[in-house]
């Protein structure tokens, strides 16, 4: 079962028109810097505000097979598997000097499974729990995720909060304060049982609201880092973003009660100066995000501020980004 794809690349790297007009400037004349009074750019775009983070909810009955919450929540054990012990190391925004070893998950990455898909109807009822089922073995085979929410709005728990599932790969995110590279470690991993572009069922959204609401309130997750595949996976072959694009639009942010959403700058392109291409637009609806705009715009903010011209400046993120990745798998 073709559970975790991988998704090809196409080659037209999508450029903002004013880092054209720069990169055409520096071809130009490669010595040419920005004069000393560089010409104003626009102030970046507002940020949203993250909301609080929810009060945890407690266990009220514990079974053999299932926990109840008390905000409703329900989590199913039938197809628990151990992995290795949660470990990782961040590094700080502003020096990318490395954090001490950590264990608490960070944030949440939200995907869609890309598994076999019956019609939700009640004549296949049968089917849909054989494919269901199906899936939840090869998840639990490979580790590949934290929770699996199916089409009923039922809640799996396969790998432990505190363990690591394989379920980000390549893939860069940061806060505020931290920058995160690779997120197996320090996010959990949280799959829908469905195909990218579909859209989540009503149970599911209800779980998933409910499931995110727990593990904010148990690990102090803030919703800045509540995301989605999409907007944290990258290929560091040609540092390209959206190397996996699952849920790259359509996430019900709002109904799980996050307000950053695709607002929030994409830390790959303002940290490490990913680029993206027509694959990526046309997987999440054609237009770039607002987070993706922002991240373009602070780039050549921060270019200037840098005294640089754009590419030139973009091309020390992406040497950044190389020599902090390798680090992190030297530190972990």
């Amino acid at each position: 079962m073709a559970v975790y794809r991988e998704k090809s690349q196409v080659q037209t790297v999508r450029w903002p028109p004013l880092l054209l007009v720069l990169a055409g400037f520096l071809a130009l004349s490669p010595a040419a810097r920005l004069p000393a009074d560089p010409p104003a750019l626009p102030a970046p775009a507002p940020l949203p505000t993250p909301g609080p983070i929810p009060q945890a909810p407690f266990v009220v009955e514990r079974g053999p097979e299932s926990e109840h919450y008390s905000n409703g929540l329900e989590v199913r054990f039938g197809y628990e598997a151990s992995s290795k012990p949660r470990s990782y190391r961040t590094y700080r925004r502003d020096t990318f000097e490395p954090s001490l070893a950590e264990s608490r998950p960070a944030g949440i990455v939200f995907h869609t499974t890309e598994s076999l898909i019956a019609p939700l109807e009640p004549a296949r009822v049968d089917a849909l729990a054989r494919t269901r089922n199906g899936l939840l073995d090869y998840v639990r085979h490979d580790r590949l995720y934290n929770f699996v929410i199916d089409r009923f709005g039922q809640a799996f728990r396969v790998v432990p909060e505190d363990q690591t599932a394989n379920h980000a790969g390549n893939s860069v995110w940061a806060d505020s304060s931290r920058v995160f590279i690779d997120l197996n470690d320090s996010f959990l991993g949280v799959a829908f049982e469905m195909k990218a572009g579909e859209s989540a069922t009503p149970a599911q959204i209800n779980a998933g609201r409910l499931l995110t609401q727990m593990l904010r309130g148990a690990y102090n997750i803030s919703d800045a880092n509540c995301v989605t595949h999409a907007q944290v996976s990258v290929n560091p072959g040609n540092l390209r973003l959206g190397y996996h694009t699952d849920w790259g639009g359509g996430f019900p942010f709002s109904e799980f009660g996050l307000v950053s959403g695709y607002q929030t700058p994409i830390a790959a392109v303002e940290v490490f100066g990913f680029v993206y291409d027509e694959q990526l637009l046309a997987a999440i609806g054609g237009s770039p995000w607002k987070g993706l705009l922002a991240a373009e715009q602070q780039i050549l903010i921060n270019a200037a501020a840098h005294g640089s011209l754009g590419p030139r400046y973009r091309t020390t993120l992406q040497q950044q980004y190389r020599t902090l990745r390798r680090r992190n798998h030297e530190n972990n």
